[in-house]
């Protein structure tokens, strides 16, 4: 077979503040191991490489260690903007060693439906994919080119059963298991608010992907994340997904993101039951006039209604919530006061928070109509950290320093660190990184953090029993 190198490309900033934990950070890009899945299964050798916050040539040395083929391309995921510029880096070196490589690039939130416009920021890719690539990745390696060296891709069917053996060091990895795929709310600050919301995967398919993923061992638990953008299960197919586990004789514990106006309270009992143990809640707000800006919902009050009612219901049954809350333009310290009023009523009831503002993303053209959306509600254009992103002042009252500073305190309001580490080690961490490397990390970390540290203690040295979500 022969060896296809698959990178999903790194960073060079990080995305919130650069803290020795921000860096530990491992998000699996199951898009680009689907497409790994798909040339295993047709004859090629892929291996999938994560960047993360690696310099672009030690991955480069490592795809070289794995077998770097010179006669295939490349291939390079972009999960976001702030991917741009590792990209470049990582192509102008490997083409500095390796003369003859070409690349493939794509990433369908940072291409979007103009992939010339990427090509002018990454002038070493050979091609750029718009949209999703699973239908044509074979043929992409088979050597047909256009006179430009760009393809428009179409929408896939649904993704099939995963290969995790194509993963580079797949055992450090929590994995990701896809689903659904879409949402179409149209909540403004969201990139899939057009995208039409499809149906669940078979929860029979799901127990396959998972009996084939999940490995024992001395590690970290592995605990997959369900992902969607819109988690939203029926009774049949939580009832569906309950026989099939018992049948596969699998028990697990796993993590889902769910909207307060979809997902249904009288189901998480059985969810429960199933192994659902961190519900990811997509609050954004208790501010009443928040929730309308955000188009979040057109009668906000009976929205917190219902979100009271899964918050219980959760509770009740043993789901631990993180909720996650989002400034948006407009924000005030009434508003502010507005939603921390509503959450410490309730802070019995969910396991942490999650909170930063809101962000612009894409391309000038794209981000500049928000902004002007925006606009109208009092916000302005603080900066740019990189190309497609845009932070913002959310109101004259509150700038964008002030917002992340008021965004720090929320959390650290209702965040110790050990539930931030209980909750990113479900999903987030490396499998080797133990609670004692947490609290060194902690230990040597100057910067403010987002969690609690005045009643830290130290574990014991060996950092064997790490704390761990217990239902």
């Amino acid at each position: 077979m022969t060896r296809v190198i698959c990178v999903s490309a790194g960073q060079l900033q990080v995305k919130k503040a650069d803290t020795p934990i921000n860096r530990r950070h491992q998000y699996l890009n199951y898009g680009l191991l689907s497409l790994a899945t798909v040339l295993q299964r047709h004859g090629f050798d892929p291996v999938v490489l994560h960047g993360h916050f690696e310099h672009p040539q030690s991955l480069l040395l490592e795809a070289e260690n794995l077998g770097l083929d010179e006669s295939l391309p490349i291939l390079i995921s972009l999960p976001s903007f702030y991917a741009v510029e590792w990209a470049d880096l990582f192509m102008r070196q490997a083409k500095a060693l390796h003369p003859s490589l070409r690349f493939i690039v794509g990433g369908r939130w940072v291409v979007g439906d103009n992939p010339e416009r990427l090509k002018s920021l990454l002038p070493l890719a050979d091609r750029v994919i718009a949209g999703l690539a699973e239908w044509q990745i074979v043929e992409l390696l088979g050597g047909t080119r256009n006179s430009a060296g760009l393809l428009l891709g179409t929408p896939a069917p649904q993704r099939s059963l995963l290969d995790y053996r194509l993963l580079h060091q797949r055992e450090l990895y929590q994995p990701s298991i896809e689903v659904s795929r879409g949402c179409g709310m149209g909540c403004s600050f969201c990139q899939e608010r057009s995208e039409r919301l499809q149906p669940l995967k078979p929860a029979r398919q799901v127990v396959e992907e998972l009996a084939a993923t999940l490995l024992r061992d001395n590690l970290i638990e592995m605990t997959p994340y369900f992902e969607a953008s819109m988690f939203v299960p029926t009774r049949g197919w939580v009832a569906e997904f309950t026989g099939a586990l018992s049948e596969a004789e699998l028990e697990l514990r796993w993590r889902s993101e769910g909207r307060v106006d979809n997902i249904r309270p009288e189901l998480m009992a059985e969810l429960a039951a199933t192994g659902l143990t961190v519900l990811d809640l997509g609050l954004e707000s208790a501010s009443l006039q928040q929730l309308q800006r955000m188009q979040k919902s057109k009668k906000p009050q009976g929205y917190l209604n219902r979100a009271s009612r899964l918050l219980e219901a959760c509770a009740a049954s043993g789901i631990k919530v993180k909720v996650n809350l989002l400034l948006f333009a407009g924000e005030t310290d009434d508003s502010v006061a507005e939603t921390l009023n509503w959450l410490d009523a309730r802070k019995d009831l969910f396991y942490g928070v999650s909170v930063g503002p809101v962000i612009a993303y894409g391309w000038p053209q794209e981000s500049e109509s928000y902004l002007n959306e925006l606009s109208q509600f009092g916000a302005s254009l603080s900066h740019s950290p990189c190309f497609g992103v845009n932070h913002l002042n959310l109101s004259p009252q509150m700038s964008h320093t002030r917002a992340l500073a008021v965004s720090r305190e929320i959390s650290q309001r209702y965040m110790n660190a050990e539930r931030y580490y209980q909750l990113k080690s479900f999903s987030y961490f490396a499998r080797d990184y133990r609670y004692q490397d947490f609290l060194e990390d902690v230990a040597n970390t100057s910067v403010p953090l987002s969690f609690d540290t005045s009643r830290l203690t130290l574990p014991a040295r060996d950092g064997r029993h790490s704390p761990e979500l217990t239902v």
